[in-house]
């Protein structure tokens, strides 16, 4: 419908049924049109570009009346005859205008990430990049030597582990920030000169091991059973600490990990052996008498109600994450094929084939009953079935002298 676009047009023009549109041309100004909907009156104009159609909307009205609808239109309808996109340059501006902190905040939203995790991303930027936070990604993607001399400030004052974490979640969010607005300059962590840690080797020598089962023993008997289950398991620190007992299965010998390292979308169930059978049912019996109605499997008088440190001077540093390594290479040594290692560990699919694998649990239970069986005789513990805890086991030097006793 052609007309002179006026705000009394504006503002009488009858709405149109559901569903439907009335397009309004202006008689005066070629490109220059209202749309007319149900629920909204809109302003528009349209040109060539560099040989395209292109329509760009100048603004709603009662936010814009006619008048102000008609110098916009002059002076956007100018710009495209001259070749100028505004679509595009708006998609520029925004570009220009996303910062570290708002492509922090699109990436921790758009992944299904633990809340561990999404704590250690913003810790990280809080405490190495709170500077760059409120700056925009524009200017950091565009200061390459600053990106990379960052990284090398980092090293010099925090270490060479801190830096190449920061700048890994760095490029991360910059990486999402990049897929929102891909008119942003190339991610600059890619002049960064990453140290390229190499993983810790946990000392896996027999008289270490025997002399941390005999320490072991001697801790509190939460403490006790926690070290034993992660040695036992391979489970990361905090699934550990965090077992509850409803997720606990005795009758299925299965323990479900709801959000392990990776979120939800990792959850597993582990197959317990028969020492881990018997190490979470004398949880279950003696919680109660220790912490009444807890739900997690391993409380403490702590904040959370769990136990959440595990550093433990006994042990000789045998805690934590190196006892996930200790299980690794003692369920190796015990046969456990490197196929169903990944699974009882719960590692990523490293390739195709492993995407394809689901091994039911009574199959990966047998090779976790194989490894508890190695690792409590590296430890030189001795477990008898529907007993916990384990004992020590008698050496053959031991065992010798005993037969001397007895004989004298």
């Amino acid at each position: 419908m052609k007309s002179k676009i006026t705000q009394s047009l504006v503002e009488r023009a009858p709405a149109p049924e559901r569903g439907k549109s009335t397009l309004y041309a202006d008689s005066e100004m070629r490109g220059f049109y209202l749309i007319v909907t149900p629920t909204k009156r809109s302003f528009y104009v349209q040109s060539l570009v560099n040989g395209k159609q292109v329509r760009t909307k100048l603004g709603d009205h009662p936010a814009m009346d006619a008048k102000q609808a008609r110098d916009a239109a002059r002076k956007t309808l100018v710009d495209m005859r001259g070749g100028a996109n505004p679509n595009e340059e708006r998609r520029k501006a925004r570009a220009r205008g996303i910062t570290l902190r708002d492509a922090l905040d699109l990436h921790l939203a758009a992944k299904p990430l633990s809340p561990r995790t999404k704590e250690d991303y913003r810790y990280n930027c809080d405490q190495y990049l709170a500077d760059w936070l409120d700056k925009p990604l524009a200017e950091l993607g565009a200061d390459r030597a600053g990106v990379r001399e960052r990284h090398r400030k980092i090293t010099e004052k925090h270490g060479a582990p801190s830096a190449d974490t920061v700048f890994r979640i760095f490029r991360a969010v910059y990486n999402r920030g990049l897929r929102e607005h891909p008119d942003l300059p190339a991610n600059p962590s890619a002049n960064v000169d990453y140290h390229g840690l190499r993983r810790r080797k946990v000392d896996v020598e027999a008289e270490r091991l025997r002399a941390w089962g005999k320490a072991v023993l001697a801790l509190h008997p939460v403490r006790r059973d926690l070290h034993l289950f992660m040695i036992l398991t391979g489970m990361r620190r905090t699934s550990a600490c965090e077992a509850r007992s409803s997720e606990l299965d005795l009758g299925a010998r299965r323990l479900h990990v709801p959000k392990p390292k990776g979120g939800a979308a990792r959850a597993f169930d582990l197959p317990l052996s028969g020492p881990l059978v018997d190490l979470l049912g004398h949880r279950l019996a003696e919680n109660p008498k220790l912490h009444r109605k807890s739900p997690w499997l391993f409380p403490a008088d702590s904040k959370s109600g769990h136990v959440a440190e595990v550093a433990q001077h006994e042990l000789d540093g045998l805690t934590g994450h190196a006892l996930r390594h200790t299980y690794a290479t003692l369920a190796l040594q015990a046969g456990v094929p490197i196929a169903e290692l990944k699974f009882l560990l719960n590692h990523a699919a490293g390739n195709v084939t492993m995407g394809y694998l689901n091994p039911t649990l009574d199959h990966l239970r047998g090779y976790q009953d194989k490894a508890s069986a190695y690792v409590l005789e590296a430890l030189g513990l001795e477990w008898t079935e529907g007993q916990w805890p384990p004992r020590l086991a008698t050496t053959p030097t031991e065992a010798a002298s005993i037969n001397e006793c007895e004989v004298a």
